[in-house]
C-alpha cells in the first residue's frame, strides 16, 4: 500500500495534508508554552489535558469552531468571543511556524529534492522515509516548544525521558549505533557544563545554564556529537548577529536622540530599553545602549534554531564536508 501512495507524495493535496497536520500540533504547541512552565499560582505548571482550552480572563471554555488553527484567530481578530479580550499573536506564530516546519520536513525528507541529494535520505524506503519524518517533526515541535518557553520565562524544561525518547526514536533510523547517540548526550550535556563551570570559576557569574545542556543532550541523542558541534557554533553565530543587530539599533536610536535625523523605518528596540532611553536627563541612546548591554538573551532559542538548521542540512553536510580521520 505505502509502495501506492509514494507517487502521492509531492503533489500538493500531500503538502496540504502536512501543514494542516503541522498546524494542529502547532496549536499543542501553544497549549505547551502556555501551561507547562511554573507560575506563583501554579509552582509546578499545569496540565495540558485538563482543563480544555478556556478563556484566560474570562476563564469561558472555546468551542471547537472557535479553535481552528490560523483561521479561528484571524476570523475573531486575535479576541475572546465572549468577552473581547486580545489573544496574543504569538498563538497564530506558533501554529504558522509548526506549519511550515512540518512542511519543509516533508520536503527534506520523503518529497522530490535535487538529484544529487538521492543518495542519502531518498535512497531509503518510503516507509523509513516516513519513520524518518515522523520523528524530524517531532524534533521541530519540541524545538519551537522549547523556544517560546525560554523567551518568556529563560526556562528549558527538558527532562531526561525526553532525552531518551528521542535516542530511542534515533535507533529507528538507517546507520544508527547504539553508542552514536550516547556519545551525542555525553558531548551536549558534557560541552556546555563545562564552559558554564570555566566561566563561572573565572567570574564569579553563571554562564550558559544545565537546561541549555539538557537542550544540546537532547540534540546529541538524536543528531549525534556532529548535530551537537552544529548546534552550538550556529547558535553561536546566530545570537552574535543578532546581538550586533540589535547593538547597532541601540546606537542609532542614540544619534537620533542627539540629534542626528534616523529614518523612519527604524526598527525598534525593547520596550525596556526604550523606557530607559526616556531618561530625565536626556541622554536615550546611552541608557538604552546600558540596558540592551545587561541583558542577558536566552541561548536556548538560538541553539534550538541552530539545530533545526543542522536537521535539513546534514545531508548537504555529509555530501560536502568530513571531520579529520572519516
Amino acid at each position: 500500500m505505502l509502495d501506492e501512495l509514494e507517487p502521492l507524495a509531492a503533489t500538493p493535496t500531500a503538502y496540504g495534508f502536512v501543514v494542516l497536520l503541522g498546524l494542529l500540533w502547532g496549536s499543542f504547541a501553544n497549549v505547551c508554552i502556555y501551561r507547562w512552565p511554573p507560575t506563583d499560582e501554579f509552582p509546578e505548571g499545569r496540565s495540558v489535558v485538563q482543563p480544555g482550552s478556556h478563556c484566560f480572563a474570562c476563564k469561558t471554555p472555546i468551542r471547537w469552531y472557535d479553535n481552528v488553527p490560523l483561521v479561528s484567530w484571524l476570523w475573531l481578530r486575535g479576541r475572546c468571543r465572549s468577552c473581547k479580550a486580545p489573544f496574543s499573536a504569538r498563538y497564530l506564530l506558533v501554529e504558522a511556524l509548526t506549519g511550515l516546519l512540518f512542511g519543509l520536513t516533508w520536503w527534506a525528507t520523503t518529497a522530490d529534492v535535487p538529484a544529487q541529494l538521492r543518495g542519502l535520505f531518498h535512497a531509503e524506503p518510503f516507509d523509513v522515509r516516513l519513520i524518518r519524518f515522523a520523528i524530524y517533526a517531532a524534533f521541530c515541535t519540541v524545538m519551537v516548544v522549547v523556544t517560546f518557553i525560554d523567551l518568556d520565562h529563560k526556562l528549558i524544561l527538558l527532562r531526561v525521558p525526553t532525552v531518551v525518547a528521542f535516542y530511542a526514536l534515533g535507533l529507528l533510523l538507517p546507520g544508527a549505533t547504539w553508542w552514536g547517540g550516547l556519545v551525542g548526550i555525553a558531548v551536549g550535556y558534557g560541552v556546555p557544563w563545562g564552559i558554564g563551570e570555566i566561566y563561572y570559576r573565572l567570574t564569579g557569574r553563571e554562564g550558559l545554564g544545565l537546561g541549555d545542556a539538557m537542550l544540546l543532550a537532547l540534540v546529541g541523542a538524536l543528531l549525534g556529537w556532529k548535530g551537537v558541534l552544529g548546534a552550538l557554533f550556529g547558535g553561536s553565530t546566530i545570537g552574535a548577529v543578532i546581538g550586533l543587530v540589535a547593538l547597532t539599533i541601540a546606537r542609532r536610536r542614540g544619534g537620533a536622540a542627539d540629534g542626528e535625523v534616523a529614518p523612519e523605518t527604524t526598527p525598534e528596540i525593547a520596550p525596556e530599553a526604550a523606557d530607559e532611553g526616556d531618561a530625565e536627563d536626556g541622554e536615550a541612546g546611552e541608557a538604552g545602549e546600558r540596558s540592551l548591554l545587561r541583558t542577558e538573551l536566552p541561548f536556548g532559542p538560538f541553539l534550538a534554531m541552530a539545530a533545526v538548521f543542522y536537521l535539513y542540512a546534514e545531508p548537504w553536510i555529509q555530501l560536502y564536508f568530513r571531520f579529520p580521520g572519516e
